[in-house]
């Protein structure tokens, strides 16, 4: 009997060896997925999506293994022990949960080692620590139980607003739903606007255009023949306290598609004329190219940061002729009709002259029984979410000082996506984890030139569906990312690894979805002023945006673009904004601060150069052979 049970484990181990052999990057994956499968459908659709495949390459569902084959969770530990106990000490009660009944798949007693009775002391001592913290949330959402009734009044004062809509504007007048009444929120210093940039190879032709955007935007109908991109002919406004969509009743495309000459681009272009060739002695260097990007950039900054016309829909197009056989595309759109996943999937389903497919994002949904136990979960952390948004206090250069409303938009020259994927796959990380480190390692010598160093970032984190149809809309929330700008002052692999596991903890936090949909609750019952107070972003330093871009060449109206960036708009007191945008191999840096923040100009476009030194920091450390 021994001996038979000597070559039964044997075996055993054997075709798990073999296993791990012929499918060793698939089975990893497997075993991955299931310590985030849960909140891989919801958020982080950029950084999860980083994690798990190439920036918009293929997704490949993983096989999962036949039905006779019996895998015990121990078995699966004792196999990836070095990936999964990280994981381990970070799951929360229902990903835990989700692994119990796995325990009955196997002969615990069988495979209970040493090492796995390790393990499954951690497993339990985490079962139990976060068995308390949801008592503890419990808790405290009965404390917070009497906040309803004052929500209960405002919903129905909600319902009430849209009942006088219908009675006095029928059909016309729509209240604004969900977190378009928080992002659409526009302040004297900070305007809620997405600004993109696009250089064009071609000549400029506004008819073209103009029909273009006409007939596949604004004039495109639904199958019940409403329009579906319907806010591009709405204006935003408040009506009784509340944002609604109004009707416009007297549209023309030719007051959002417009040319301009470079040379009508600001008022004082002779003025700026003069000071380019005052300023020749110390930039030489730079070429027609480069002094053409500076105007188009200081048009950027001093005009499209203003307000548009309340009397016409928030959006418009410019085409600049840079005179040179090109020109740019710059596309202003309000915040409110939709965020930077709308409107890249806007861009790549409907106007690009091939549309691009929708690329599959992240793992399937889960089953029912999964998604109910993180709804349970997440609303029993979300006291603990609401603390964690609230509770940021950063006091440094760049956060506390009153803003001036005057902007500088910048961008990066741009780092290449070959050599930010090298890095990430040498160190085991993200794409992501990647650019991120790269922000802190230029904040940390930013705040030693300047002598501050506590940084709360702000995130995006998506809740779209990407295999759902295109809609305009803002379905994102918030999560803040301690970036460790201290410690960036370290070793390169020190600082990625610091960042990285802030990151992952923020990837694995289960207050994401029940904060989401709290905001996206109350900014739709409360009135304009209010949301606007509840959702300020007191004690934050700066947003930092992720967008993942098409890696093929895009044509729109039959000019190829060559080269696109964005910038992300600022909610007070929050001055420094920072977005990446990934196109054609190429990692592009938006910079939107506030000039109250920075001494001059010159110090602001330091912080992205040294964001790029960064990279070549990293790339040399990590891949000598190659640097």
């Amino acid at each position: 009997m021994t001996r038979l049970k000597e070559e039964s484990e044997r075996e055993v181990r054997q075709s798990s060896k073999q296993r791990r052999r012929g499918s060793r990057q698939g089975h990893y994956t497997y075993c991955s997925s299931m310590a985030v499968f849960p909140m891989e459908r919801h958020v982080y659709s950029g950084m999860l999506d980083n994690a798990t495949r190439s920036l918009n390459g293929p997704f490949h569902p993983l096989a999962l293994p036949p039905k006779s084959t019996t895998f015990s969770w121990l078995e699966i530990v004792a196999q990836h022990e070095f990936l999964l106990l990280p994981a381990l000490q970070n799951m929360s009660l229902a990903l835990l949960v989700l692994l119990v009944p796995q325990v009955s798949t196997g002969n615990p007693k069988k495979l209970l080692s040493p090492l796995k009775r390790l393990l499954a002391r951690v497993f339990f001592f985490h079962l139990l620590f976060n068995t308390v913290k949801a008592i503890v949330g419990v808790v405290l959402m009965m404390a917070m139980l009497p906040m309803l009734s004052v929500m209960v009044f405002f919903w129905m004062t909600s319902i009430l607003v849209r009942l006088c809509y219908a009675i006095l504007w029928g059909p016309c007048v729509k209240k604004a739903e969900g977190l378009d009444c928080v992002w659409g929120v526009e302040e004297k210093e900070n305007k809620p606007f997405i600004t993109v940039c696009l250089r064009v190879h071609g000549v400029t032709d506004l008819q073209a255009v103009q029909r273009a955007i006409f007939t596949k935007i604004v004039q495109v109908r639904d199958d019940s023949g409403e329009y579906k991109y319907k806010k591009f002919r709405q204006l935003f406004s408040q009506r009784f306290g509340y944002y609604c969509w109004r009707d416009d009743s007297h549209f023309d495309i030719n007051n959002h598609v417009r040319e301009l000459k470079l040379s009508s681009l600001l008022p004082s272009f002779e003025d700026a004329e003069g000071e380019h060739e005052a300023a020749a002695g110390e930039e030489r260097h730079k070429d027609n190219d480069d002094a053409t990007d500076e105007m188009v950039q200081r048009y950027v900054s001093e005009e499209l940061t203003k307000a548009m016309p309340e009397d016409k829909p928030q959006w418009e197009v410019l085409l600049v002729d840079r005179g040179d056989g090109r020109y740019n595309v710059l596309l202003r759109l309000h915040h409110a009709i939709g965020d930077g996943v709308t409107l890249v999937r806007l861009c790549v389903e409907a106007l690009v002259d091939t549309p691009l497919p929708r690329p599959p994002v992240g793992a399937p949904p889960p089953g029912p029984f999964v998604r109910a136990v993180m709804t349970v979960w997440s609303l029993m952390m979300l006291p603990f979410g609401i603390l964690k948004v609230a509770a940021n206090f950063d006091r440094n250069c760049l956060h506390g000082l009153p803003l001036s409303g005057c902007k500088l938009m910048t961008w990066s020259r741009g780092m290449p996506l070959s050599v930010l994927r090298q890095v990430k796959n040498e160190a085991s990380t993200t794409v992501n984890d990647v650019l991120m480190t790269c922000l802190s390692a230029a904040l940390a010598k930013h705040f030693t030139r300047r002598g501050s160093q506590k940084v709360t970032v702000v995130v995006p984190v998506s809740f779209h569906d990407p295999h759902e149809p295109l809609t305009l809309t803002n379905l994102f929330s918030i999560a803040t990312v301690k970036l460790p700008v201290g410690k960036a002052l370290q070793a390169p692999r020190s600082r990625l690894a610091a960042v990285k596991k802030v990151l992952d903890d923020t990837k694995r936090d289960p207050t994401l979805g029940a904060v989401y949909w709290v905001v996206k609750a109350t900014s739709e019952i409360f009135p304009a002023p209010v949301a606007s107070y509840l959702f300020n972003s007191q004690g934050i330093t700066l947003c930092a945006s992720n967008v993942p871009g098409p890696q093929q060449e895009i044509t729109i109206w039959g000019d190829k673009v060559e080269d696109l960036v964005f910038w992300v708009p600022n909610r007070g007191p929050v001055g420094v904004g920072v977005s990446f945008f990934s196109y054609k191999g190429m990692v592009k840096i938006g910079l939107n601060v506030d000039l109250a923040l920075f001494r001059s100009k010159d110090e602001a476009k330091l912080l992205l150069e040294d964001m790029e030194e960064e990279l070549k920091l990293l790339h040399r450390r990590l891949l000598p052979q190659q640097g």
